[in-house]
């Protein structure tokens, strides 16, 4: 497997973890194709995190702790919030180890999904190597 791989992952388990509860895998680390710079093939790696059990959470303190720790790691975050009288909240990074990563602290569930660089790599030997 891709030695690259536990950098990608990490910030997404780092996230989940710094909120706290009971996180499970929605997807991955799954390897896709992506166009490098120069216009050939790479690869990146998606990793979803989700989290249901979301009752008594404060969605605005996690944002907060999610946002500090992606700045300490040179990402560049910004927040966002839907319309409406029961907004959806969450925050978005880009830069750092990932091209961008995504905190939604939503009522019915928290998820974190991140997404690394395109880098020289297979897709198909990075999926048979796993």
């Amino acid at each position: 497997m891709n030695a690259r791989i536990p950098g990608r992952v990490s910030i997404v388990e780092e996230s989940a973890d710094a909120v706290g509860g009971d996180w499970t895998v929605y997807r991955g680390p799954a390897a896709e194709v992506c166009t490098q710079s120069g216009g050939g093939d790479g690869a990146r790696f998606v990793y979803i995190l989700e989290r249901s059990d979301t009752d008594g959470t404060d969605p605005a303190a996690d944002i907060r702790t999610v946002e500090e720790l992606w700045e300490a790691k040179g990402i560049t975050t910004e927040r966002f919030e839907s319309g409406g009288s029961d907004p959806l909240t969450g925050i978005r990074g880009v830069d750092g180890t990932v091209t961008s990563i995504g905190f939604n602290a939503y009522p019915q569930r928290y998820s974190i999904t991140g997404v690394s660089k395109c880098s020289d790599g297979d897709v198909q030997d990075l999926r048979s190597a796993a």
